[in-house]
């Protein structure tokens, strides 16, 4: 069993699988930024509203 997982696992063929496989729920139309907002934010969205700070408190954080 052993010699038949690594048969189906070979580095030759796990080069030919695709790298990653992304699922996405539907955005649900609720909790809206008026228009004006949501220009300002990049989002219509206030649950995508999600900033990227990476520096904080003088360090940056990864």
């Amino acid at each position: 069993m052993l010699e038949e997982r690594k048969e189906f696992c070979s580095m030759n063929e796990m080069n030919q699988l695709p790298l990653a496989i992304a699922t996405v729920p539907m955005q649900r139309f609720e909790k809206l930024y008026p228009l004006e907002k949501a220009l300002q934010r990049g989002t219509l969205f206030q649950a995508l509203d999600l900033p990227f700070c990476p520096w904080e408190g003088g360090e940056r954080h990864v």
